[in-house]
Parts: structure tokens; sequence; C-alpha cells
């Protein structure tokens, strides 16, 4: 029978359940996860290996023979001993070690182990192989328990073997499993394997017996039962035939308060990566690459998704993307000014964009899959309204098109300025398109740019900076202030922002400053004095 117990400062709760051998005991116990550990005991040629590591058993070592009460050996093959199988491990591996033990009639640990990182409210399950390596019936039966216990208290959840571990002949290992579930605030376990022994499972006029094998012993969470398919495909292989509206759905139970879900991807069934913002509970495959992919869901409470011990995976579906032959893919860049323009596929546009374009094949699927930058003609650009001094002359030029026609009727790719005035192009480009732009520029003497002598930033409102408004028109030009001595205040490329006085945000005191201004057009320098008045 299994005694779980849950302890608390007021309350102590008892429930008996019978043990069978690989029955399931809690409602989370449909879907395994990653075992957290499997205790395998190894392999190897020599037909005793070494000792457990110091710890794991309280049974004395035997190196060599047959254990006898309160001795344990691990071995991959049993022969020679009074009354015994003549056998291997479980799983029929001759170089597969396991545990043989000779069993004391008091609690004994045979073998223990301390699990961290667990999730309160998770379910777990602890699985063992057992045999009885006795082969006469009427012997003592090994009586096995199973302790999970915080590291610091008794145990919260046990079971036992009941009557014991039966004989059997032919030898057969056999499998017990323990589901429980981690009660809040607990995030450590440690597991105890131990054999006790009573008379209430063999009257004192028996003797012998109480010999058994051990192997396989495995720990990991299990939870609500998970099965994942795709609609209207049976079975867990697909062939997708186009590689496109798979839908994989998933059955899951609900033994968790929230469920909450991770697909995960993998190309060998090995090694898997979660897919980024798969979480729900149904997932639509969005692949082009011919091959053969396969599809989990990892299931857990919520909050405790993250952990690998937490969580429980389905079963696997494999889809086969090598049906279909893959699309080709191109890129095209193409002008429109007017009318409709006809896509690959035969859809016809008339505004500009990015057009993805999807031409199908005989079999409805993808064939060709085209990228159209569908762009206006580029239109001319002749630049900023601007000044020029009296006698400079400038260049217009719109940029590269077909023709060309100035205000002038002149049919050059630029234009030479020469004075003031209003000037224009229209242009034609490889399409055909028209387009124009027009540009007013203004001739001003320069050298006699008016340049106020003197400002009141004194916050007032009113003539508060040193305001030079034709400077707007040289947006390359340079602009430095000094003091009476020689120390920089102020400099600038361009004067989209006057000067208020300021050096470093703090008011400069009231006095003459000396300026320098360069144009940058070959025309002389400007210099001079600025007064601040405060």
């Amino acid at each position: 029978m299994i005694i779980i117990r849950f302890l608390s400062k007021l309350t102590f709760i008892a429930v008996w359940l019978w043990l069978i051998p690989t029955a399931e005991y809690a409602q989370c116990t449909g879907s395994p996860g990653v075992p957290i550990f499997t205790e395998t005991f190894g392999a190897g040629t020599s037909t005793y290996a070494p000792p457990l590591p110091a710890g794991e058993t309280k049974y004395s070592y035997l190196g060599n023979g047959c254990p006898g009460v309160g001795q344990y050996a691990v071995v991959n093959y049993t022969s020679g001993c009074p009354d015994w199988h003549t056998l291997t491990d479980h799983t029929g591996n001759p170089g597969g070690y396991f545990m043989i033990v000779g069993a004391e009639q008091y609690p004994l640990t045979v073998y223990t182990r301390t699990v961290t990182g667990l999730c309160p409210g998770s379910t777990y399950e602890l699985s063992v192989w057992m045999i009885n390596l006795n082969s006469t019936p009427g012997l003592i039966l090994p009586h096995v328990r199973f302790d999970i216990e915080p590291p610091d208290t008794t145990y919260f959840a046990t079971y036992d073997t009941g009557q014991g571990v039966p004989v059997t002949n032919p030898a057969q290992w056999t499998k017990y499993t323990f589901d429980f579930t981690i009660p809040a605030g607990l995030s450590s376990i440690v597991i105890d394997i131990l054999t006790e022994y009573s008379s209430q499972f063999a009257p004192p006029s028996v003797i012998g017996g109480n010999n058994f094998g051990i192997d396989d012993i495995t720990f990991g969470p299990v939870g609500p039962s998970a099965q994942i398919g795709v609609n209207g495909f049976p079975g867990d292989t697909v062939k997708s035939l186009c590689n496109k509206s798979t839908v994989i759905s998933s059955t899951v139970g609900s033994c968790y308060t929230q469920n909450v879900f991770q697909w995960q991807k993998s190309s060998d069934d090995l090694t898997w990566t979660d897919i980024p913002g798969a979480t729900t509970s149904n997932y639509s495959p969005d692949s082009t690459a011919a091959g053969t992919e396969f599809y989990r869901l990892l299931v857990a409470q919520q909050g405790n998704l993250a952990s690998v011990n937490c969580r429980t995976i389905s079963n696997t579906v494999m889809i086969i993307n090598g049906t279909f032959v893959p699309p080709k893919f191109q890129s095209l860049s193409a002008e429109i000014c007017a009318g409709e323009y006809t896509l690959p596929s035969g859809k016809q546009v008339n505004t500009s964009g990015v057009y993805i374009d999807t031409l199908l094949s005989t079999s409805g699927c993808d064939s060709l899959i085209s990228t159209v930058n569908l762009t206006v003609a580029v239109k001319p650009n002749l630049g900023k309204d601007r000044v020029i001094c009296s006698g400079e002359t400038t260049t217009l030029n719109p940029g590269k098109f077909s023709t060309y026609k100035w205000q002038d009727g002149s049919t050059n790719p630029v234009f030479k300025v020469t004075a003031g005035g209003t000037y224009s192009v229209t242009v034609t480009d490889s399409s055909g398109c028209l387009q124009a732009d027009t540009v007013q520029i203004s001739d001003i003497n320069c050298s006699v740019i008016p340049i106020p002598n003197t400002f009141t930033p004194n916050g007032d409102g009113i003539n508060d900076t040193w305001n030079i408004p034709l400077l707007q028109y040289f947006p390359t030009c340079t602009i430095f202030i000094y003091t009476r001595w020689g120390r920089q205040v102020f400099n600038s490329i361009g004067y989209s922002q006057p000067w208020d006085g300021t050096l470093h945000g703090k008011p400069l005191p009231a006095g003459v400053y000396y300026y320098v201004i360069n144009l940058q057009n070959n025309t002389p320098i400007l210099s001079g004095f600025v007064t601040i008045l405060r």
C-alpha cells in the first residue's frame, strides 16, 4: 500500500492507496517530462563495478561474491548464488550494471538522492525496476519502501511494495512507479529507498531469501495528458503538399490550475528549440524549406514553464515537406506615372508601393514569389529658394533624367544662374513620365548686409537676440564672436539660431564683442563690433 502524509503545524491527513506496479496514483499523470535524473548504475566488462559514491547508500559494499544481510554489490551478471536467478540487468544488456542487495530486517537505506529546483504544486514520478533474486518460493520476500521527504524533516509521501517483491519463474523485472505532488513552499526533496522487514510479511519460522535487484531509478515531472496531431491527417507522420496551411492541434488535460504552453521544433528529433511566440494550444508551422521537421508541445502550470524540472512533453509529430518544388524568388523594380502596372501574376495595380506577388503552379503551390518595388518618376529637385550675392553665379542640377526643358526653352541637363529670378524645369524619365520643379533665386549686395551693432538680451521679448535675417540664405556661412581680449564666446555654421548673449547657457556681461562672418561664397569676410546692453 501507499501512505501519503501531508504535514503542517495544525493538520495531519493520511490517505491510503493500494500499490500496483506501473499504476498511476495522482491526477496529473498523463504525460511525462524530461527525467531529472536516471540512475542506471553504468555499464562495463567486469562483473563487479566499484561501490556507489559515499552517502548514496547505508549498505556495506561487497566487491565479490553473493551479498549477505546488510551488504550490496553492483554487477552486470548474477551466477552461483544459492537459490538465485542467473540474470542480467532489466534491459538485457550484458554489460549493464544493476544493484543487488541482501536486505536487512530493519529499515536501512538502499539508495538516497537529493533533488533540487522543483516547483510546488507540480506532480513528479519516481519509478524503479526491481526483481526478487530468489528463484525458490516460500522464502522471505524483500519489502522495500520509498520515502519522499524535505531535506530537514520527516517524509510527506511514501509507498512500499505491499506484501513484498514476488518470486517470478522465469526471472522477470517489474517496474514500480509512484506519483506525488510537491507541497507549497518546497522546492527540494530527498528520495530515500530503504528496506524494512517485519513478521507480518514472513512468519518467524521462515528463513532465507530477502534478496533483490534494483535498476534504472528514474525521477521526473508528470502532468496532464497532452496529445498533438495534424488536422485531417491520422498518426504522427504527416506529408505537407505545399508546406503551408498545416495546423497542429492539441488535446491537453486540465489537472493544472491553468495550463501554459510552448511549442518546440527540431530537425533531428534530438535537439529542440522554442518557437518564439508559439504559446497557444494550437500551432500552424510557417516554413518554406523542404525537408523533415519535428514538433512537440511543452505543458506546465502557469509560472513553471521556464523550468525543465516542472513541465511535461506531448508526443512528437513529424511533418515531411518534401513532396513539392520550393518556389523561386525574384526582386523587381519598376516606375509608374499614370495608368496601371501588371504584376507577374497578372494582377494590375495603379499606385506606388512594395508588392509581394505570388504565381501558383498547376498543383496550387507557390512557384514564383516576386517582390515588386513600384515607384512614381522621381521628381526633379532644384533645391530650396535661396539668395546669391550680386555678381555671383550658381548652377541648377535637377538630377538624372531622359530629357530636360528649362524656363527659357533650353534642354541642357543643368542651368547656370547669373541673376535673380524664377527658374523652372520639366523633365521626362525612362518610363516617359513628366515631372517639374521651380525655384526662386534672389540676388543681394552682400557687402551691405545689415548687421545690428547692438541688442538687449534682458528677457523683455524685444531685441533679445542678435538677429541677422539675411544669413538664413547662407546655410554654410560661419560666425565667430570674441571678447575684446580674444576669447571666443560663440561660433556657428549657418545662423538658424541667433545668438542670445550667453556662453554655455550663462549670460555674458554687458560690453563690446568682436564678430567675424564668412559667407563661404568667395566674398569678403564681414567683421565688426556688437554691443550687449542690459
